[in-house]
């Protein structure tokens, strides 16, 4: 088994006939910004474990 770690978070939104709209992809230690969402909240990705 191989494990590669990048260290990135990949965010899905805004849902409409079972895809999403926007793909978000950002690298760890960067906020997203989910305000404009439906949880509408700034989301910390600087604690987020890589393996």
């Amino acid at each position: 088994m191989v494990q590669v770690v990048q260290g990135r978070c990949h965010i899905y939104t805004h849902p409409k006939d079972g895809d999403y709209a926007e793909a978000t992809r950002v690298d760890f230690g960067t906020d997203l910004d989910l305000t404009g969402t439906v949880i509408d909240l700034v989301l910390k990705t600087d604690e987020f474990p890589r393996d």
